[in-house]
Order: C-alpha cells, then structure tokens, then sequence
C-alpha cells in the first residue's frame, strides 16, 4: 500500500486515476461522512490497487495485511483497496466478492490462538480481526445507484480501519451519527439504511454495515447474522 503523498503515480497511472477520482467525491463538501476528509489532513490514508484476474479475495487479504502493519505504526491509518480487474459485475456480484473478502478474513484468523473465546458474528461486540488488529470495513461500488454514498468511484472499493480507530474521539457517538445520518437523507436517493446502527448496541450487528444495498436489505458477509426483519 502507498500513501498519498508517496502513491507511485508515474509508475501506475491508473492508481493515480483512481485516487484522484476517490478523493474528489470523499472530499466534496456534500459527501455525508463528517470525517471523510481527516486522513487526508493527517496524511493518513494509504493506497492500493488489485488487478489479479483469479482469487481476489486472497490478493485483498494481502493488502490489508500490509494495513494491518502500517496501523501497528499508525493506529489511525486508514487503507483504500481499489478492485480494478476490468469485470462487468451487478450489486449481487459485489456483494458475492465482499462476502468472499470478509470471509476470508475470518479464516485467516479462525486458526489463531485465543480467538476461539472471541465474540461471534451474531454478537453486539464482534468485529473482524486479523493479525492482532480488530478492523471496520466498508465496501463501496459504483453499482450502488440510489445509495449514493456508497459509491466512491468507477471500480469496487473497499475501505478498512482500525476499529479502535472509527471509535475515537467521538467519531462514533450519538451527535455525529445524527448528523451523518441526516447528510445522508440530503445525499442519498433512499433513506438511510436500518442496518446502520452503534457497535455494542443489543441489535447491532456490525456485519450488516459493511455492504449495504440500494434497499433496506439486510447483506450479512458473514453469512452467519439472520436478520429477523426486527429494523
């Protein structure tokens, strides 16, 4: 992974092309998320492109191995994995990819010592991990039409951080949910979607954040939070 200030540009254009097209929409005054532009001012956000024509999945999983390191140095590092290998995909096959990633994840770190006794998808408190660091993870792609928000340039995106991280500094407190919230009502063609909820909360699953629909469908890539139609 690169970092902005050191993304090899030259060396591969096309990194450069989709950097520059992310960042235009995250850094838009109208984008609904209040804190899309903090690693841009930290210098905190890092690169990369995947172009491996068969298993994606792992080539994603190696990125945000690399991210993993670079948070252990920098616990509010912020990583961009653009998925750029030139397939016509639909909503559905986005979310057949997310659901490979995410559970590739899992695998990776099932086998870990001690992790046995961590909380499990269907859990409040359960988040991904992976070498040590609990993660967050959005995937965003330019198949989402109505949800607008996630859509953040012309190829499947996905966008990880430390969960420590998106908690910090009341980043994820009830004031600046609220007002994501209702930035998102003004952004998006639908209206914010019920799986969008606070980490620990009874109902929450934090599964059913990271791949949200242009419905209020509930995507779980887990596969392992049944959603009983309760939100």
């Amino acid at each position: 992974m690169f970092r902005l200030d050191e993304a090899p540009s030259g060396q591969d254009a096309r990194l450069g092309e989709l950097i520059d097209e992310f960042s235009a929409i995250v850094n838009a005054k109208t984008f609904p998320c209040i804190y899309s532009t903090l690693p841009y001012t930290t210098g905190e956000i890092y690169f990369s492109r995947v172009i491996a024509d068969n298993y994606l999945a792992d080539s994603v999983l190696a990125e945000l191995v690399e991210l993993c390191r670079t948070i252990e140095r920098s616990p509010d590092a912020m990583g961009v994995i653009f998925v750029d290998d030139g397939r016509t995909r639909t909503l559905e096959d986005d979310f057949v990819l997310a659901t490979e990633i995410v559970q590739r994840v899992m695998r990776a770190t099932a086998s870990r010592p001690g992790r046995a006794e961590l909380p499990k998808p269907d859990d409040p408190w359960w988040m991904p991990w992976l070498d040590g660091i609990g993660l967050f993870l959005n995937f965003s792609t330019p198949n989402h039409r109505a949800r607008r928000s996630r859509s953040v340039g012309s190829v499947f995106t996905l966008i990880a951080q430390a969960r420590a991280s998106f908690d910090r500094n009341n980043r994820a407190s009830p004031r600046a949910r609220s007002e994501i919230r209702q930035r998102l009502i003004s952004y998006d063609d639908v209206a914010p979607h019920p799986a969008l909820g606070a980490y620990g909360e009874p109902a929450n699953r934090e599964a059913w954040q990271y791949f949200l629909g242009d419905t209020a469908e509930f995507y779980d890539p887990t596969g392992a939070c049944r959603h009983d139609g309760s939100r």
